[in-house]
């Protein structure tokens, strides 16, 4: 499994603070605000992330904190995973299909990503 960051942020600002906690080697892929025209909800950050990691909206599962991430990877064509870690409530990722709704980032499993390419709503 590869492992990727779609963000809004600069991509500098995002390394600066994977390195700043040894975090660096664990993304294969780093899309950042800079890097594209469109911003999400525009999946045009989520393409070019598939496009460099080589895969296809089948295999890709996206983790996201807010109905911006959700309607993105909808329009990507590709699963969602709704995390709480931000200041979203769990009923604001009603409207959207997911793969599952967790409190952080430490509840996903490997399982539940392999879903992706078996569940596609």
């Amino acid at each position: 499994m590869s492992l990727g960051i779609v963000s809004t942020k600069w991509r500098q600002r995002i390394l600066d603070v994977l390195e700043r906690d040894g975090l660096v080697d664990a993304f294969s892929v780093i899309v950042g605000g800079d890097d594209v025209t469109e911003h999400k909800p525009d999946p045009e950050g989520l393409f070019e992330a598939m496009r460099l990691l080589d895969v296809s909206p089948e295999q890709t599962a996206y983790v996201g904190d807010s109905p911006t991430d959700a309607r993105a990877a909808q329009r990507a064509g590709i699963s969602f995973v709704a995390v709480l870690s931000g200041v979203t409530k769990t009923h604001e990722f009603d409207e959207f299909s997911s793969l599952g709704i967790l409190q952080n980032v430490g509840g996903i499993s490997a399982g539940l990503l392999a879903r992706a390419d078996t569940i596609r709503d």
